[in-house]
């Protein structure tokens, strides 16, 4: 019986191991794109697009996959960072040192103030009000159109500067997105594994439970909101930033259904699956649009098959053959 339970625990700390080296490897393909890249700066363009779709996918996970919230207006976040941070830029200085900490700040006073009333909601009634909130902050760019640009968008964001140096080679642009997007999956690691992290699964298994226990969900399901709007604010801005400008649509109800099926598809509440679920859809909408207008439909088709099939999501399929690649190995050794 202990001879079983150590093979197995052998087993177990062998596939952690090789699922470590497995995302190293990975992590590591991922900061040399724009090694490969260098004759075709659009490609390295598109995949500076599909970081910062990442970043914003796993802001969602953090609320959605964590504490079980489901927010339909997501992109609310996501384009209030866009715009604080390029009038910041336009009215204040270029410097994303300053410009992106002043945006986070004001995201997550706005954020607890918000967050306040909408988490004590439940169910479908936090999902709806989470959209209402999407379409208030979308009618103000029209009402505010003097600040904004309304229609126009914000045009004319300067080039952003770090420590005073203009950042405007796109190799150097992939890399701070990508360190951003690096950045945020470790601490989104950090925290699940931490007691913060476990309160938050408490809730989204059941959330009564949790509160008979002695956890202050309400707290708790704020900071969750809090830190999923600023992480989608801090995308915001370096989107403002990377592409001299922001729009209405970034806080569109559709940006919202998008940033929503990213997480979806990669799979909820696995921290990587809408890392790739974005990647995915970002390239994949690219190339399709490019050959048809009708590209939502064969998307939504291929999301359809997807959740048929793996229920898991992308991440939950690509899981499960490496078990089956690794348990067949271990049976081709023994």
């Amino acid at each position: 019986m202990s001879d079983s339970l150590a093979a197995s625990a052998t087993l177990s700390r062998d596939m952690v191991r090789t699922t470590t080296y497995a995302l190293v490897v990975v992590a590591a393909l991922g900061a040399s794109v724009p090694l490969w890249t260098g004759s075709m700066p659009f490609l390295l363009i598109l995949a500076s697009q599909a970081v910062i779709a990442a970043i914003v996918a796993l802001s969602l996970d953090l609320l959605m996959g964590s504490t079980g919230l489901l927010s339909f207006g997501h992109a609310a976040w996501y384009g209030f960072g866009a715009y604080l941070t390029g009038l910041a830029a336009k009215l204040l200085t270029p410097e994303m040192l300053i410009v992106l900490p002043l945006t986070l700040v004001a995201t997550i006073v706005l954020a607890t103030i918000i967050g306040f009333v909408l988490v004590r909601q439940i169910g479908k009634t936090f999902a709806i009000l989470t959209l209402a909130l999407g379409q208030i902050m979308f009618a103000l760019v029209f009402v505010m159109s003097g600040v904004t640009g309304g229609e126009d968008g914000l045009q004319g964001i300067p080039v952003p500067k770090a420590f005073g140096i203009p950042v405007v080679r796109p190799d150097v642009w992939y890399w701070i997105l990508y360190g951003v997007l690096l950045a945020a999956i470790l601490a989104s690691f950090h925290i699940r594994r931490s007691p913060l992290g476990k309160a938050w699964l408490a809730i989204r298994e059941n959330t009564e439970r949790a509160r008979f226990i002695g956890l202050d969900t309400g707290s708790l399901k704020l900071l969750s909101y809090v830190v999923s709007a600023t992480l989608a604010a801090l995308a915001g801005g370096l989107f403002a930033l990377f592409n001299g400008a922001a729009s209405s649509d970034l806080l569109n109800w559709f940006e919202s259904g998008k940033v929503l099926m990213y997480v979806v598809l990669g799979g909820v509440g696995t921290i990587i699956g809408p890392v790739i679920g974005a990647a995915v859809f970002t390239i994949t909408e690219h190339y399709v649009s490019s050959i048809t207008n009708s590209w939502l439909i064969y998307f939504g088709g291929f999301f359809v098959l997807i959740v048929i099939v793996a229920p898991g999501g992308l991440f939950g399929a690509l899981s499960s053959l490496w078990s089956r690649f690794g348990a067949s190995r271990r049976g081709a050794a023994s």
